[in-house]
């Protein structure tokens, strides 16, 4: 990177355009006419990089706008600072990125004491986010943006005169925009669809308030915020897979920005909105495109409620749906809605058989960005989420959709399937209303459309007197539901869940099946006990933590078939610890295998002789664990085969959270005396900066902050 000194003449009297709900930089309201140096970052070749993408381009793969550029700016050693006649200060970072539609930023260490302001703005003065406070710490210290548009940004800090507290802040990555997918610079919109402010998207207005435009760090997909069991409004999002497995991990926090009512105000509008945006959710599961090909994320808050968004409805069905529509973002661009008009989908797979919705538009079609969106039934219900198609950009090929039936039971934990988080409290419904206030169901007694369509069994605040589950169309008992919960088909006619006609259904959730019967469409169970199963699926293996005692961590395997080498990474956020080398116990140990680990979390195992790790649910292997601090392990990279050498599918357990380490041990040397006093003042003066694991160790009241407090508290602990 180099530095060059650019003057910013800022007109004062120039209209400032803003997003979100803020206020103008203090540098432009107290009239501060400046020059700024600006960091000027290394140039990306947007032509290579475009064609970069048309080589990759294809079905499940997200599309990508922005070049991640690695940085290290810290608020203490870059920028300038500033101090007020009145004693407050004003720190300013200047950033150029040449030729970059836009810029957002993640920052590895983000840290604001109460009463201080970030805002991030461009040259132009067009453009500004924030002002972000103390409210956006993190537990994980990271912090993350929307894009700015422009390739000259100015983030500006400021702190009032009786803030005390400095704050800590270090920017680790700029992602430049190379593709105007915001439409900075350009009108641009993709036929894939009617807009959805035209009058064909009237009759779905709840599901369209559902829809998200989701970005990532360089790649965008669509979504959906949907309902769960408990009514709660918790923010689930789902999306796909292949979206976001590249920037996240299952378990862990991300810094994705989610973006409602991004649309057009009109029927043949193009220009869109882009003000009601959050930063920040969870991976809470997914499954990978052997599977369904989805995710589910958790935003780290609701929307606002004034945003009128709507938690859509879903169903879990297996049976084929009638297809009503999708909405999506082709592309970025404004949503969009295509119609199917009540086709039925059909079944389709994409690395195994059975996975997906098929369909072909009657009128619409996906793009790159559509990824991700809902599929809803002519019930309005979620059936599925986009993986891609074969019609290319806004073609009328084939569009596949993960099927929520695969991805509700998929794998045994709670990262690999929906059930845990959609049905909490394990109801084992089969279909579940949308609502806006968790409240009110929006569909069911009142609409004719609805399997429960019952006016007489409305209650005063609109929800069904009769649950699905329990009764029929009419309240009477289920004998009018299928095995699937739909009304009017084949009716489960006993406890154990036969159906009328052959065979019984395994489905239905009866153990006690016997091999070769059928389900209500006449499909087969396998040797594995699956509908319409080709046998493979009795291998599975699920690698999961145990326990974590007396310096090491234990790795869970459940294995139903012998294993003949295994591979993975360990992954640890915030990076503070490493592997020891010394792996012992478990059923590698005992069954003769060769293993190895490197300091940065890879581990291997493999056998010499050829021998095997047989079936069954034990410890695998125990992994020492060094360095300190509080951090969470997660699972990533999985090889696990057979004693053949054929790969086979594996399941993560969840992450779990490590305390490893002794508060005040700044040192690491596991004694608490003078020396560590000396380290924390080193910190808190600003003539070092804390590590992660120091970080932690200093941090003995758990405020999130170092400063004289922890030092009182450590000379208390040597003195005691």
């Amino acid at each position: 990177m180099k530095r060059v000194i650019l003057p910013l003449l800022f007109l004062f009297s120039t209209v400032f355009a803003v997003v979100n709900t803020f206020e103008q930089p203090k540098s432009v309201s107290l009239n501060l006419g400046f020059d700024i140096s600006l960091e000027v970052l290394r140039s990306v070749d947007s032509g290579a990089l475009l064609q970069e993408d048309i080589a990759n381009s294809g079905p499940a793969i997200p599309m990508r706008y922005a070049e991640s550029i690695d940085v290290d700016f810290d608020i203490s050693s870059s920028g300038i600072w500033e101090t007020l006649e009145d004693g407050s200060s004003i720190w300013r970072l200047g950033i150029k990125s040449p030729n970059a539609f836009g810029m957002k930023f993640l920052f590895d260490t983000y840290i604001l004491p109460e009463g201080g302001e970030l805002i991030i703005f461009n040259k132009a003065m067009d453009m500004s986010i924030g002002p972000y406070k103390s409210e956006q710490n993190h537990s994980d210290l990271t912090f993350g943006t929307p894009l700015v548009k422009g390739d000259e940004i100015i983030i500006e800090y400021f702190q009032p005169s009786w803030v005390e507290i400095p704050p800590q802040l270090h920017l680790k990555n700029v992602f430049h925009a190379y593709r105007d997918i915001h439409n900075f610079y350009e009108s641009r919109d993709r036929s894939c669809g009617d807009n959805v402010a035209c009058s064909s998207a009237n009759p779905y207005e709840d599901q369209v308030n559902s829809v998200i435009y989701l970005e990532m760090y360089q790649y965008i997909c669509s979504a959906a915020l949907i309902n769960n069991t408990e009514q709660d409004l918790t923010p689930y999002v789902l999306t796909a897979w292949h979206c976001v497995e590249s920037e996240t991990n299952v378990g862990s926090h991300n810094n994705f920005t989610f973006y409602f009512d991004h649309q057009s105000s009109s029927c043949s509008g193009t220009n869109s909105y882009y003000g009601h945006s959050q930063t920040g959710s969870y991976t809470r599961a997914w499954g990978n495109m052997s599977t369904s090909d989805f995710a589910l994320l958790e935003m780290d808050n609701a929307p606002s409620s004034w945003w009128n968004s709507y938690y859509a409805g879903w169903s879990r069905s297996s049976s084929n749906p009638s297809i009503s529509v999708g909405i999506h973002h082709p592309g970025g661009d404004p949503k969009k809605i295509n119609f199917d008009n009540g086709d039925t989908a059909t079944d389709e797979g994409w690395n195994s058989w059975n996975t997906h919705w098929g369909l072909y538009w009657d009128n619409g079609g996906t793009a790159g960005g559509s990824s991700g969106s809902p599929l809803f039934n002519t019930s309005n219900l979620i059936v599925g989420q986009l993986s891609g198609g074969t019609g290319g950009d806004c073609g009328s090929g084939q569009d596949l959709y993960g099927k929520i039936s695969k991805s509700w039971n998929n794998g045994s934990s709670s990262s690999t399937r929906l059930k845990d988080w959609l049905d909490p409290s394990n109801s084992s419904v089969y279909s579940l209303d949308g609502t806006y206030d968790g409240v009110v169901i929006v569909y069911g007694c009142t609409n004719s459309n609805a399997c429960n369509y019952d006016p007489d069994a409305t209650n005063d605040d609109g929800s069904c007197e009769y649950a699905q589950t329990n009764f029929d169309c009419d309240g009477n008992c289920t004998a009018g539901f299928d095995c699937s919960g739909v009304c009017g088909g084949n009716a489960i006619n006993d406890a154990c869940g036969i159906c009328d006609g052959p065979g019984a259904v395994y489905e239905c959730g009866c153990s006690d099946i016997p091999y070769g019967d059928c389900d209500c469409n006449g499909n087969e169970l396998d040797e594995c006990g699956v509908c319409g199963g080709n046998g493979t699926s009795c291998a599975s293996i699920e690698i999961s933590f145990g326990d974590y005692q007396d310096g090491s961590v234990e790795i869970i395997m459940n294995n139903t078939i012998p294993v003949g080498g295994f591979q993975f990474e360990i992954v640890d956020t915030p990076d503070i610890i490493d592997l020891g080398s010394n792996l012992f116990g478990g059923t590698a140990s005992y069954n003769g295998f060769n293993f190895a680990s490197s300091p940065e979390g890879m581990v291997l195992g493999f056998s010499f002789t050829g021998n095997t790790i047989p079936a069954g649910n034990a410890v695998l292997i125990n992994i020492p664990i060094e360095g300190q601090g509080s951090t969470q392990l997660c699972f990533t990279e999985p090889i696990i085969t057979d004693w053949e050498g054929t790969i086979i599918d594996v399941q993560f357990g969840d992450c779990i959270n490590l305390d490893n380490g002794l508060l005040g041990d700044l040192t690491s040397d596991g004694l608490i005396n003078v020396t560590d006093i000396v380290v924390l003042l080193n910190i808190i003066l600003g003539y070092n900066e804390a590590t992660p694991a120091q970080q932690f160790a200093g941090d003995l009241n758990s405020d999130g902050i170092l400063n004289v407090i922890d030092v009182v508290l450590l000379v208390n602990i040597i003195l005691s």
